[in-house]
């Protein structure tokens, strides 16, 4: 498996724990939803960084041609 089919599949998985967590956050009690919007303030930085690499990988591949 090459390596952008990796950033790609994390990119996925991400973006689902996002959505999962983002459904969730009304069913969470309020004394825990700052940790839950902590976590999901994490995940979404996380996201932008693969999203980014994945940019920057096709950028190169593309110069390499």
């Amino acid at each position: 498996m090459d390596v952008r089919m990796k950033i790609e599949q994390e990119i996925e998985r991400k973006k689902k724990i996002i959505e999962d967590c983002k459904n969730m956050m009304e069913r969470i009690p309020n004394h825990l939803r700052p940790s839950q919007e902590t976590a999901l303030e994490i995940y979404k930085r996380e996201l932008e960084a693969l999203e980014q690499e994945l940019v920057k990988l096709e950028n190169k591949n593309f110069m390499n041609k």
